[in-house]
């Protein structure tokens, strides 16, 4: 059942499970629960459909380096960032998970065997059960998989088919009978009890500045590495006898992947080339082949990870906005001034068509025209610091009175070594493959701190909840549960001590399936 708080506000909510957060996360865990036969309400702050009053509650605060995806890069809506996103899916590695020394990292308190289930179930309920690993894709290409020596590795990563979980799980959130979804729903306060070791409710407010307590057994909070830092510091200062007032781990380690373009890419066998790197295709699944630095030569290098893929500049890319322009001018009954030589650029597209959909039905690929070029696209790892910090505005609020977020997004620099290395590696087996050769970036090959400021966030907020042993190193513990409190949990990349090469959506599902089987033994013991 689908409530929008607009229209109705009842003088209490009870449930056995409250989710703050309807993205991704937390529509995955509440469908889940809900299955399992928990009573579950999902609180979001948005509507079904993006508007600029929710957006609006993006707005923060920045310092340090720049960061744009703190407002752009997060939905308010049904669905969360979903609604944004190619539907990409990248499982971390064993490495990511265990002890880094080199890098000062020190090992999850979950490790990767924890998740292998998880990641499967995951990939069931998403229904990508029938795709192919990547040695059964190259097989069915004919094609062997490129060699790229021990340093490299190549990987192919997997698209969803609906990547909106809004539609994806339509059917349960307008039928399922233990499953409330409350839209316009802001999330103000966690409430701490008498005894100040269990959140009692979760206050909502509505756009009209209504006011609901939602009680609840189990508290999740899934909105995202800023908003929830920033909901259980809000909180902490409305409160501050909160059990997690006195940790100042909370908001540390704030973690964005670096995207840099950091080579001009020189094809030496064109066909090879684009065997190897172009977009695959098979029974209706898309794999994108990306390069990773191997486990071990990042050990060697003393380096963290970073993985790249190949940009395809094409002229085509303009032609392919100016039709879809047209198209949806046309749908209107009229043509933008600017299209007027929409003819022409129609024209153009007719003349590439044939090579493109001869090479998607007989080869099964996507064809990349690079006309204007072929670059490599790294994206490297932020190593965690505690200086890179989410805080409260000290001056500023939304309009429900909630102190804004004040990210100050802080950057080590080592990850500069860690992609030089990586692109001088990669160039080095592309050359000896006949298949490449790199044009890199001279700030990057000399390892010019300043190149950081080309490099842009990547819209994967992780930490500043991060897990820990203890509350010296953590917010949260193995089971995602905030230390010292025995009700209130974390899901979703908020939790991460550390961030891989790969986009946080996968790991952060698989946790939280891990999650949903914590709460359920926690609730049968006590019932």
């Amino acid at each position: 059942m689908i409530i929008d708080l607009r229209s109705e506000t009842p003088s209490e909510i009870k449930a056995q499970v409250v989710i703050v957060g309807a993205g991704a996360v937390g529509l995955l865990l509440g469908t889940q629960l809900a299955r399992a036969g928990a009573n579950v309400v999902i609180c979001e702050s948005g509507g079904r459909s993006p508007e600029l009053a929710s957006q609006a509650l993006n707005e923060a605060e920045v310092s340090g380096k720049p960061h744009a995806g703190v407002s752009v890069g997060r939905a308010r809506v049904l669905g969360g960032t979903t609604t944004l996103w190619g539907g990409q899916l990248v499982a971390f590695r064993p490495i990511d998970f265990e002890r880094r020394e080199w890098l000062a990292i020190d090992a999850w308190p979950v490790g990767y065997g924890e998740l292998t289930d998880y990641y499967s179930e995951v990939a069931a309920i998403l229904g990508l059960s029938s795709v192919h690993d990547d040695a059964e894709v190259w097989r069915s290409l004919s094609l062997p998989a490129p060699e790229l020596g021990e340093d490299c590795e190549l990987l192919l990563t997997r698209w969803l088919r609906e990547p909106n979980f809004a539609r994806l799980f339509r059917a349960e959130l307008k039928t399922s009978n233990n499953l409330r979804v409350f839209l316009h729903a802001h999330a103000t306060r966690l409430k701490v009890d008498e005894r100040k070791a269990r959140v009692a409710a979760v206050e909502l407010v509505s756009p009209d500045q209504r006011r609901v307590d939602v009680a609840a057994e189990q508290i999740v909070v899934a909105c995202g590495a800023i908003e929830a830092s920033r909901l259980l510091l809000a909180s902490a200062r409305a409160d501050p006898a909160a059990p997690w007032a006195g940790n100042d781990q909370v908001g540390a380690c704030f973690q964005d992947h670096l995207d840099l373009r950091a080579a001009e890419v020189h094809p030496i066998d064109a066909r090879r080339f684009h065997d190897a790197f172009d977009n695959i295709y098979l029974s209706g699944y898309k794999y994108q082949p990306k390069i990773s630095l191997s486990h071990d030569s990042q050990r060697s290098n003393l380096t963290s990870n970073v993985a790249a893929s190949f940009i395809f500049e094409s002229s085509l890319n303009n032609h392919l906005s100016d039709l879809k322009m047209l198209v949806r001018a046309l749908m209107r009954g009229a043509v933008p001034e600017n299209l007027k030589d929409a003819p022409q650029a129609i024209a153009a597209l007719a003349g590439m068509w044939t090579p493109l959909l001869k090479r998607y039905f007989r080869d099964r690929r996507a064809h990349n025209f690079a006309d204007l070029g072929i670059h490599l696209a790294v994206h490297a790892e932020q190593i965690p610091i505690p200086q890179s910090r989410i805080r409260l505005s000290e001056t500023r609020r939304d309009p429900y009175g909630v102190p804004l977020a004040h990210l100050d997004w802080q950057v080590d620099g080592a990850e500069v070594d860690a992609m030089a290395t990586f692109c001088e590696l990669l160039d080095r087996r592309l050359r000896a493959n006949g298949l490449a050769r790199l044009a890199i970036d001279p700030r990057l090959a000399s390892r010019d701190r300043a190149i950081l400021d080309d490099c842009q966030d990547t819209n994967h907020h992780c930490g500043g909840l991060c897990m820990g042993r203890n509350e010296r190193t953590g917010v949260v513990d193995s089971n995602l549960r905030v230390f010292g409190t025995e009700n209130l949990f974390v899901a979703g990349a908020a939790v991460f001590p550390s961030s891989s090469f790969a986009n946080p959506t996968y790991t952060a599902m698989a946790l939280a399936l891990r999650l949903r089987d914590h709460l359920l033994e926690a609730r049968h013991a006590l019932h």
